[in-house]
């Protein structure tokens, strides 16, 4: 399939810049705690494969979306496919066992007791302590290597592949003997968030090191067959003298065995471990160097190094390295042509600040993920929403592949098929029902709000596929915003019809603003507000735990009483400046921000808006990254969300942050470093370097800022063209204190 490409690049830009490593500053057991849900293991930027510790036993169904959590007493196995920050399980793929002695099915055979951890980018280290065995891990982006050092004692090393054993809720699959020393096969994966959609996803492995013997299982028992299946099957090798490190290669595809052997044989090749190994290390470093900061302590490079690191393990690639790609939806193979296939768009998540990012720091690959979403459409019929190994989960809210797609089109990044684009975007923001994307359009169309008393069905019956609206309050806002980007790509392809009918149909958010309370609320199909009615109310509007107040989605009105990020300026007229100000105020006055959590992390920036009030977005964001980003396992506020939380302190602590996707304006705040160096693709950007420095007498705030060129910003806030144009900001610094006087 012929497509529209993005420029070819290489994967990452090599442009001379410092030559200190910056993987040194990278601690990847950084958010293994707090709900944050990311791992240690090794895996490649945008890697398909990670090679990664399991510390929870995935016999059993999984309870948690975390693999690996810091301080559990065991470790279990280790998986080949493996991903960051989500809310749900999943994945967790090919599972391989270790252990010494004679072999048990049970799973305390293989539980063990660890110490000697070490993890840096693209590679994870371990002792075993029960079957004193110590197992590295590196990966290329498709496949992954495992190296198993026995330690003392002469008992014989078994290896298991447990293909039952995957994260996943669907388990089992299917494996077929080689030879002695390969096995290839597929393991099931699905059932993400309770969406009852599944794939396969197919592995090779390969033993480098001469088994003393092979045996297949299948309901737990050894078996005959040179293929088995199942739950409870799997293949073991025993090692016997065990005199020598016994390395293992993982190569994974969504296609085919075939494929997912030559993935391996084409990134592994005949490399050892430690080329492999150093080769990770350096792709990391190309990565995380195209940001170089000046000034900070260890431990605050620490932070934000790794917080850029998290930033780019999601989307991932899923295309093979003959380009091929499954589209699960409709059970179908495609070739990416002059582009690369990504795969698993947490969208409601990510629009805010994981693409922006990219849009910044790493276009060709942010140009290739809109691509992906764009052939989505032309293969299944409509954009993703929350998009998953070749599905559509459709889990979360509004629109927000839309938002995704516009921004990076108003950011400079033009080489996919925009035309198609608008036509998808208008596709799901037209079909009145049984749209998958959005639903409840119908009344929204009409009404121009989702009421709270016809939302499609019984709440307590709602799933992400049956059409049944979660939060009417905040699906519409989310409506309004993306109809708000549908407008603006309208408007930069020259359609002007359809630029006014989508930027009127955004605003109809003042249809559910209640000037007596100053809240956007729950209203019924009759035009009456719903009774009664509790801001802080965050009872379960669905039947799942933390679903959010009536009407809302994981939150409750406070966390979306501004909420419209495409419209600020309208909503300080709405509520008045003085209303505006004082409810942002309390805010965080009464503890209602909640940086764990999408919806109201944009809201220390509004104080930019407030003429007067800017240090409080400073002061604010300053109190917020101290409080919740540290270098320790709990590091991040709560769930990375593929990286949203990462990102947002990336843009926070460089000190530019995107005022809201499809408005092409960086919001400012104090930068963490004495300076930092943005060094730009030259795809698109032309190589360009943006400087990001502090000056003056070193206070905790600046007054005011200067564009390279000389140019005063006005407004606390700078676009993006004239951000690259310029060559960067010089923040003045000031010892003032910021002020809460009332306005």
């Amino acid at each position: 399939m012929g497509v529209q490409a993005c420029q070819p690049t290489p994967s990452l830009e090599r442009i001379p810049r410092s030559t200190a490593d910056v993987t040194q500053w990278v601690n990847p057991f950084i958010g293994t705690t707090n709900e944050g849900n990311t791992h240690p293991g090794a895996a490649l930027p945008w890697g398909l494969a990670a090679a990664t510790p399991h510390t929870i036993n995935f016999r059993n169904r999984a309870t948690n979306p975390a693999v690996y959590r810091y301080g559990d007493p065991y470790i279990y196995g280790f998986g080949s496919v493996n991903l960051s920050g989500l809310g749900c399980p999943i994945a967790g793929a090919v599972p391989l066992k270790f252990s010494r002695g004679e072999f048990q099915w049970d799973i305390t055979h293989f539980e063990s007791t660890y110490s000697k951890e070490e993890a840096t980018p693209g590679y994870y280290n371990v002792q075993l302590d029960k079957h004193q065995l110590q197992v590295a891990m590196t990966a290329t982006q498709r496949s992954t290597r495992f190296k198993v050092i026995p330690q003392e004692g002469t008992a014989p090393l078994n290896l298991m592949l447990d293909i039952g054993a995957n994260m996943s809720h669907k388990k089992g699959g299917g494996v077929n003997l080689v030879n002695e020393q390969l096995v290839t096969g597929f393991q099931h994966d699905g059932s993400f968030c309770g969406v009852k959609k599944n794939a396969k996803i197919y592995f090779a492995m390969k033993v480098h090191t001469k088994p003393t013997s092979v045996q297949m299982l299948e309901n737990k028992q050894q078996s005959s067959k040179r293929s088995v299946e199942g739950a409870q099957a799997g293949v073991l090798w025993v090692f016997d003298p065990v005199d020598q490190p016994v390395e293992v290669s993982v190569g994974i595809s969504f296609v085919s065995t075939e494929n997912a052997l030559q993935n391996l044989q084409t990134e592994q090749g005949v490399k050892d471990f430690d080329t492999l190994k150093e080769e990770a290390q350096q792709t990391w470093n190309e990565a995380l160097s195209k940001v170089e900061i000046e000034g900070g302590s260890e431990d605050e490079r620490t932070v934000f190094y790794t917080a850029l690191y998290h930033s780019l393990f999601l989307p991932h690639v899923i295309s093979d390295v003959n380009g091929a790609y499954k589209n699960n939806e409709t059970d179908s193979v495609y070739m990416a042509e002059g582009y690369t296939r990504y795969s698993t768009y947490s969208l409601w998540d990510t629009y805010r600040s994981l693409h922006p990012l990219l849009s910044l720091l790493y276009p060709k690959q942010e140009c290739d993920m809109v691509q992906s979403m764009i052939e989505m459409y032309k293969e299944g019929g409509w954009l993703p929403k929350w998009e998953l190994f070749g599905y559509d989960t459709y889990v979360m809210v509004g629109d927000p592949a839309v938002p995704v797609i516009t921004d990076t089109y108003l950011k400079g990044i033009t080489d996919f098929d925009a035309e198609t684009a608008l036509e998808a975007m208008l596709k799901g923001a037209s079909v009145r029902e049984h749209n998958p994307i959005r639903p409840g359009n119908q009344h929204y169309l009409d009404l121009g709000y989702i009421p709270i008393d016809d939302r499609g069905g019984d709440p307590q019956q709602f799933t992400f596929t049956n059409g049944i609206v979660w939060g009417p309050v905040s699906t519409t806002l989310e409506y309004n915003f993306a109809d708000y980007n549908i407008a603006q790509l309208a408007k930069a392809l020259g359609k002007e019809d359809l630029y006014q009918k989508y930027y009127k149909q955004s605003m109809s958010f003042t249809k559910l603003y209640d000037s007596e309370t100053s809240f956007f609320r729950p209203k019924r199909k009759d035009g009456s507000w719903m009774q009664p009615f509790d801001p802080l109310d965050r009872h379960f509007d669905i039947r799942w735990k933390m679903s959010g107040g009536k009407g809302f989605v994981e939150g409750n009105a406070w966390q979306y009483n501004f909420f419209v990020p495409h419209a600020i300026d309208s909503l300080r007229a709405l509520m008045g400046e003085k209303v505006f100000y004082e409810k942002l105020q309390r805010l965080f006055d009464e503890g209602q921000f909640d940086l764990t959590n999408e919806p109201d992390i944009t809201y220390p920036y509004l104080f930019n808006y407030i003429k007067g009030k800017e240090q409080l977005t400073q002061r604010y964001i300053q109190e917020e990254t101290a409080e919740h980003y540290t270098n320790s396992p709990d590091g991040i506020p709560g769930n990375d969300d593929a990286g949203t939380l990462s990102a947002w302190l990336v843009f926070a602590q460089l000190g530019i942050f995107p005022d809201a996707p499809g408005i092409p304006i960086y919001q400012l705040t104090t930068p963490k470093f004495q300076k930092t160096v943005l060094h730009l693709d030259e795809y698109v950007y032309g190589g360009k370097q943006v400087v990001l420095e502090k000056t003056g007498r070193q206070g905790s705030y600046f007054s005011h800022a200067l564009l390279k060129d000389g140019t005063k910003v006005d407004r606390f806030r700078v676009g993006h063209q004239q951000l690259l144009n310029s060559g960067g900001i010089t923040y003045q610094m000031d010892s003032v204190e910021v002020q809460q006087a009332s306005m």
